[in-house]
């Protein structure tokens, strides 16, 4: 079996028990990081999304000034957009803004 049919085979195992990555990670022996990155390349490729046009690996983020309440504005794919406070623990953020990406 080839590799991305094993990672198909995990994922909709994922899915269907309600397993969290980090759990299948420990069952599997494979990373977080490499279980994430699979389901979102599957799921581009099952919605059909030509490699071309799916989203850049990495966003630049540009600083446009501080806002005046000091806080730190996020806009998302979609416009979507998460402001928290300046001192957010970056890990936290990282976190709330991987979930809503895959939404």
């Amino acid at each position: 079996m080839d590799r991305r049919e094993q990672m198909r085979r995990w994922l909709a195992r994922r899915e269907r028990l309600g397993l969290t990555f980090r759990a299948l990670s420990v069952e599997t022996g494979v990373p977080v990081g490499t279980l994430a990155c699979w389901a979102w390349k599957l799921r581009n490729e099952s919605r059909g999304v030509p490699a071309k046009r799916r989203q850049p690996s990495f966003v630049e983020l540009v600083a446009e000034g501080e806002r005046a309440d000091g806080r730190i504005e996020v806009v998302l794919r979609g416009e979507r957009r998460v402001i928290v406070d300046a001192d957010v623990d970056a890990a936290a953020l990282a976190r709330v803004v991987a979930a809503l990406e895959r939404c």
